[in-house]
């Protein structure tokens, strides 16, 4: 049923109530809502990435029947080069779930997008950092970037594979790079959808809105996803605003977790205050939510002060830091110097998603000294195990013993 087509949308008997200025002639004389809005739900691995949370294969392929059961319309399943463990859910994934289509997150990489494909997948979302320092670092220039992408694009389609371009940093990156980036990779990639990604959540409603109808006119008609995050309690609103502005695809996770965009509040918002068709069983989120919240052993995110909001356990925010660590506070503060809400700078947290360059961040916030790469992957393996084991980070005194046994010194 689509609400929209009530006389009076914002009163569905039975249903809810909203505002009626929300279906003001004068507020939606610009929207370019779609006909229908596609959920992508990033639970698995973005919602993974908060400080701690590990979902094991299992309650990981739990949680995606739960949400192919919602009748969610993607569900990327993890990011498979990170733990065999990750890969094995993600083909447990695609060979059960058959509703929904399953997706994995790489690197736009051969060895990235070939694990994946080995897993079954349908889809993969290829991430490629948009900042032009993260540009320059990687490739050199947006063009070199773009001639990967498209060169990795190839190998997915004729694999079989849909791929969605996936603009990281995208609202902090300059228009015209992300058009030198994006015009070359519809034009001569494989690709099947555009993804604009909030990575730090500071992009306001009106200015994402901006952002699509700014980018539609040079995707040649593929669809617009939008990656959200709630860093400075926007997500929702900014999700929404893309949808009006005719963003198809919105990506969300469960309780909001891992300061995504929370799948109940974007489903509700998307149905009840846009009046769009949207294919999530609203009478599932509840039970969904409780199970999410139980196996990520966490509770809601909340902007500024919640706990661990200036915390990083992924390896790519610590390699940024690493890059940057003769920088006052390691140029960790160029988002948010979170000293402005009595917290401390950000810190790193080892887990299950750090890398090689969380080892050596931490290792030096620690005063432990810089280790060799060999080492410091050895330290980083038994992190990983101990954290996968238990479900947990590893506090900082374990960290320091798995240290002084493999690489020795004080």
């Amino acid at each position: 049923m689509t609400e929209g087509t009530n006389p009076t949308p914002w009163f569905v008997p039975g249903k809810w109530t909203a505002s009626l200025h929300d279906f003001e002639p004068e507020v939606r004389k610009h929207w370019q809502l779609p006909s229908r809005v596609r959920v992508h739900d990033v639970t698995l691995r973005d919602g993974e990435q908060w400080p701690g949370v590990v979902f094991t294969k299992e309650e990981k392929v739990k949680i995606a029947h739960a949400l192919a059961d919602l009748g969610m319309d993607r569900i990327e399943g993890g990011m498979a080069s990170i733990s065999e463990e990750d890969a094995a859910a993600i083909a447990t994934m695609s060979r059960e779930i058959k509703s929904s289509e399953i997706c994995a997150f790489t690197r736009a990489r051969r060895d990235d997008l070939e694990l994946a494909i080995r897993c079954g997948v349908g889809r993969v979302i290829v991430e490629i950092p948009a900042l032009p320092t993260q540009v320059k670092r990687i490739w050199g220039t947006a063009e070199k970037a773009a001639e990967e992408f498209v060169t990795q694009t190839e190998f997915a389609a004729q694999n079989g594979v849909k791929v969605t371009l996936f603009l990281m940093e995208a609202s902090r990156a300059d228009m015209d790079l992300l058009r030198r980036i994006i015009v070359p990779c519809v034009k001569n990639g494989k690709i099947d959808s555009i993804g604009l990604v909030d990575t730090r959540g500071s992009c306001l409603p009106q200015a994402m809105a901006w952002m699509v109808q700014t980018v539609k006119p040079i995707v040649s008609g593929l669809p617009v996803e939008v990656h959200a995050h709630n860093n400075w309690g926007m997500a929702t609103a900014t999700s929404l605003a893309a949808v009006a502005a005719g963003a198809e695809v919105v990506h969300t996770a469960v309780n909001g977790l891992n300061a995504n965009a929370a799948l109940e509040e974007c489903v509700m918002g998307v149905r009840a205050l846009l009046g769009v068709p949207i294919g999530v069983r609203t009478e599932g989120i509840r039970a969904i939510s409780e199970l999410v919240r139980d196996a990520a052993r966490t509770d809601w995110y909340k902007p500024f002060i919640g706990p661990l909001v200036n915390a990083v356990e992924v390896g790519i925010g610590t390699q940024m830091m690493w890059d940057r660590r003769g920088e006052p506070a390691y140029g960790r503060n160029d988002v948010l110097n979170f000293g402005l809400l009595g917290l401390s700078e950000y810190k790193v947290v080892m887990g299950k998603k750090s890398g090689t360059y969380s080892v050596l961040v931490k290792a030096r916030d620690l005063g432990l000294g810089e280790p060799d790469r060999e080492a410091a992957n050895r330290v980083l393996a038994e992190v990983k195990a101990i954290s996968i084991r238990d479900k947990r980070s590893i506090t900082d005194d374990e960290f320091k013993e798995i240290y002084q046994r493999i690489v020795g010194g004080a």
